[in-house]
Formats: structure tokens, C-alpha cells, sequence
């Protein structure tokens, strides 16, 4: 069974090479479910309602959220639904915990597939976000038990993605490293745990990490806290990994990194 995870869609660019490259994937690769993360797909933030049903209709069947979730004001409405999970380690006192799940159970193939959404406490979020590996730990202890287990972890650093990996790995079937837009080439498997350090994004590789790249270093240049950002545009970079599911010994056999390039729009 083979599991494709999508990695940040961002904006009207990453929109679009979901339009394009998803359904060539799927059938180049043999997909059977597709997992998403989708917090930069509404004007570089959020997800609205339209974005949803959009990247459904282009073959997306499940989604994952990170610290921008809560930007859109569809996105009460959306968490409603049970293809998608925002960051499940937020305050229990917090309004952002009021709505949604931060993990849910598929069934697929006759196997059960628990999918979680952690924040990592390397992400600026105002401490809204509790301990992620202390959050997680207690998930296995007392909910319920699946044939596999996929984490999407949104983490700024690649230490404490690496963290969570070496503290669960042999206890989780995969952990998926979010956020920071970059694809690493780390992707590996030890002790029955597949993991990258980054999925990359999928959006435009024309700016910096698919925003516009004068606003970016504007922001750098005169060390701005609060700036603006807009979808650059251009070419197009789509980036997941897929994970082979064995169903019968319930093992991860492989992840396989999938980079793909779009060269026929604009010279940077």
C-alpha cells in the first residue's frame, strides 16, 4: 500500500502544481491515499473552504495543518470534516483547541492508520503549543492502537525533528519533518521507522521558500519582525515522499523521495 505526503502547498503556485503533477504521480506511482499539508495554500496562510475542495477535486485526500491553521476564517467549518487534523499539542484552555483534531483514524486496505499533526516548540507561536514529545508519548500510552502510525511534524529546527525521530522511532511507522520548506536528503528507515528531516514544499522556486523574495530580504535587510507575504510565482517545485506499507506485517518497506521541477515558465 503506498501512501504519497504531499509537503507545504503554497499559495496559487503550489495550487497549481498540484493541478498538474498530482494525477501524472498517482499513476506513475501507484497511489492509494494522499496526505497533504495545506496551511500555506490561502494567500500563503490558511486554508479557506474554495482551497479545500479544490486540492479534493485534484485527487488530495486527507490534510494536515501547521501554525498558520487558524488564519482563515472557513477554517472552523473545515476542521468539521474528517480528512483533516490541525496540530494536536495546543493548550486544552486555548480557543485553538476548541475545534478539529489533531489526530484521527483512517481505514485503508483493511488496515488502520492513525495520521497526527504535531507542533514542534521550535516554532514562534506565542507557547501556545505544549511539549510535543511529551504530548506524543502519552498518545501511544492511551489511545487506541492502529496497524500504522503517520506523524506530520512541523518544526523549525532539523534538531528536534531529528529529537523526536531518535525518541520514537520503533514505536511510530513514520515521521514526516514540515515547515521549513526545504526537502532534505536524509530520508531513511531504522528500527521500522521511516523518516525526513523535511518534505520540501511545493510552490514556486523563483523567490525564497516560495514567497517573494524582495519582501524576504527586505525583512532581513532592515530586521523586520512583521512584514507581508506574497506567492512569487514561476516555476514550480513539487515535493513528497511516498511510504510503501507492508499490510501484512503492518512494516514500512520503503520511502521513496519524489523532487519535481517545472522549467518551462521563467528564468530566474
Amino acid at each position: 500500500m503506498k501512501i504519497l505526503f504531499i509537503g507545504d502547498i503554497f499559495s496559487q503556485t503550489g495550487i497549481r502544481a498540484i493541478k498538474n503533477e498530482l494525477p501524472k504521480v498517482k499513476k506513475k506511482y501507484n497511489i492509494d491515499f494522499v496526505i497533504a499539508n495545506a496551511e500555506n495554500v490561502t494567500n500563503c496562510s490558511g486554508l479557506s473552504l474554495e482551497h479545500y475542495n479544490e486540492l479534493i477535486s485534484y485527487g488530495i485526500d486527507f490534510f494536515t495543518m501547521g501554525n498558520h491553521t487558524w488564519k482563515q476564517n472557513d477554517i472552523k467549518k473545515i476542521l468539521e470534516n474528517k480528512n483533516i487534523i490541525r496540530p494536536a499539542n495546543i493548550l486544552l484552555d486555548h480557543k485553538y483547541n476548541r475545534y478539529g483534531y489533531g489526530s484521527r483514524i483512517i481505514y485503508l486496505n483493511g488496515c488502520s492508520i492513525r495520521i497526527t499533526n504535531l507542533l514542534g516548540l521550535s516554532v514562534r507561536f506565542n507557547n501556545i503549543q505544549t511539549n510535543p514529545f511529551l504530548y506524543l508519548k502519552n498518545l501511544i500510552s492511551y489511545e487506541e492502537t492502529t496497524d500504522f502510525h503517520i506523524i506530520d511534524f512541523h518544526a523549525e529546527t532539523t534538531s528536534e525533528k531529528n529529537a523526536l525521530f531518535f525518541a520514537f522511532k520503533g514505536k511510530i511507522s513514520a515521521i514526516i519533518g514540515t515547515h521549513s520548506h526545504i526537502q532534505t536528503a536524509d530520508e531513511r528507515i531504522r528500527m521500522n521507522t521511516a523518516y525526513i528531516t523535511d518534505v520540501g514544499s511545493t510552490g514556486s522556486t523563483d523567490g525564497i521558500i516560495g514567497a517573494n523574495g524582495e519582501e524576504i530580504v527586505k525583512k532581513y535587510m532592515n530586521q523586520i519582525d512583521h512584514y507581508s507575504i506574497t506567492d512569487q510565482g514561476g516555476n514550480y517545485q513539487f515535493c513528497a515522499v511516498i511510504l510503501d506499507l507492508d499490510t501484512n506485517s503492518k512494516k514500512v518497506k520503503d520511502i521513496k523521495r519524489i523532487y519535481i521541477y517545472e522549467t518551462n515558465t521563467q528564468d530566474l
